[in-house]
């Protein structure tokens, strides 16, 4: 019965928390779409809260599908010429794209950036013109657009400053690395695909801006919003995992955890004991390439010199299993190194393996998708602080007495302290924004109405007298 309950819950929040997932970024949105909606009805009535819900609705629309259902089409396209469902994203110790051919990178990249160009075009010229458009209709106004020849000025003086924006091609192995890198976070990143259609929505709603009140409106308010879209939810549970000293740890490595320890009989204290964290004086013996990794072959030769045992050698060749071979070679990082040295509970290669793959949703050993070194070591290192948490708790007691109290505890705790973020993010989006934003632009410029602001009166954009 506990796990029927405990199962969603941990597939629940480990969602919240999964970098790709829309979700999170959804249920900030509704949250927005009202409260900005309200604010807007407040100051210029059924009006502006009708060009704000449908500015809202339309731009969340396409921030949270546009790229990836754009995305999707290319895939559908790509998939009778070339292997398009592979990664793009390289490390030290991943990279996927090496099964792709340079046909099927070309086209993944294009595809990306091209699905990602659409979305800002969309969302930064079209959905402005066609929303101020039918502001228009309603007031009777037949022309509340900037002229045409404005933008005509700015792309003949972008023409006339060609060297100002050439691209400059040395190193092109780093840019390369720096363009799949990118082309791989705006696939499977939801913040990436939020900043990129922001950075172009802010861009075309700046430049068609009818009145300098609502230009700085929107400035403000853009940039304000993806501080609080993409970052502050995050803020937030770190600052709370910090004042309560609790390990901000994946719901899944909870459950991994959890049931790797229930067999173990030990008390909280001989845990503690058993989690080693004394790094191998052995390990400076060991010539690591200038990345800080080692292939196993080169690891399993030093290992055999410093005349270690068939269980460490067996150790080595399945600690280089917690990720695919980089283009046809088995490796490890230093830290995984470490870790065949050590002698601690949770350097179990078995174990890390299930556990960081289960955080990762199946990309650590899938060898067609991409998860950064970074992020496998920050969910390694979680696992010791969590288990030395539950050492703390545990004390002289049997942990398997406390776990499944621990385990609840900690769910209970990922889910409250995930809902004070997300709820933070959302008033300071619904109406901590709004409020400011309406009152700096009537600071500046003076309290105007909506029509005032939809007309574009007063243009010179003075502070009137």
């Amino acid at each position: 019965m506990t796990n029927l309950i405990t199962n969603p819950v941990i597939n629940g929040l480990s969602h919240l928390k999964n970098p790709d997932a829309t979700l999170p970024t959804f249920l900030i949105e509704a949250c927005c779409t009202s409260g900005r909606t309200y604010q807007s009805y407040k100051r210029g009535g059924s009006l502006e809260a009708k060009e704000r819900f449908r500015e809202e609705a339309t731009c969340a629309f396409f921030w949270l599908w546009g790229i990836k259902g754009l995305n999707k089409i290319g895939d559908i396209i790509g998939e009778k010429f070339f292997d398009v469902l592979t990664d793009t994203g390289k490390d030290e110790l991943r990279d996927p794209s090496y099964l792709m051919s340079n046909g099927a990178k070309i086209f993944k990249f294009s595809k990306i950036v091209s699905s990602a160009v659409l979305s800002m075009v969309l969302l930064g010229i079209i959905v402005p013109k066609v929303n101020h458009a039918i502001t228009a209709k309603a007031l009777n106004q037949n022309k509340i657009q900037k002229p045409q020849e404005n933008l005509d000025e700015f792309i003949m003086s972008a023409k006339g400053n060609k060297n100002k924006y050439q691209v400059n091609f040395k190193g092109s192995e780093k840019l390369l690395n720096g363009i799949m890198k990118a082309s791989y976070k705006l696939e499977n990143d939801n913040k990436w695909r939020l900043i990129t259609t922001d950075s172009g929505m802010l861009a075309g709603r700046v430049y068609n801006s009818r009145h300098p009140a609502e230009r700085f409106e929107y400035t403000f308010r853009d940039i304000l919003s993806a501080v609080f879209y993409n970052f502050t939810t995050a803020w937030i549970i770190a600052g709370l995992n910090k004042l309560f000293k609790k390990t901000d740890v994946h719901p899944k490595v909870v459950d991994e955890i959890c049931k790797y320890l229930q067999d173990k009989n030990l008390t909280g204290n001989q845990l503690r004991e058993s989690i080693g964290t004394k790094i191998s004086e052995n390990i400076k013996r060991i010539d690591f390439d200038a990345d800080g990794t080692i292939k196993l072959d080169k690891l399993i030769q030093s290992l055999t010199d410093l005349g270690a045992n068939e269980e460490m050698l067996r150790k080595a060749t399945l600690m280089s299993q917690l990720q695919p071979k980089l283009r046809g070679e088995s490796i490890l990082s230093k830290a995984q190194v470490e870790d065949v040295f050590s002698q601690s509970i949770s350097s179990d290669p078995i174990f890390l393996k299930n556990t960081i793959n289960a955080a990762t949703y199946g990309r650590a050993t899938n060898p067609k998708k991409f998860v950064s070194a970074q992020t496998c070591q920050s969910i390694r290192e979680s696992i010791d602080d969590f288990m030395l948490e539950i050492a703390d708790i545990a004390k002289d007691k049997n942990i398997n007495d406390c776990l499944k109290t621990i385990k609840k505890n900690t769910l209970i705790r990922t889910a409250l302290f995930q809902i004070a973020g997300l709820a933070f993010s959302a008033f300071g989006l619904a109406i901590l924004i709004p409020k400011l934003q309406i009152f700096l632009s009537q600071k500046i410029y003076g309290k105007q109405s909506f029509k005032d602001i939809a007309t574009g009166n007063k243009k010179d954009g003075k502070k009137p007298s």
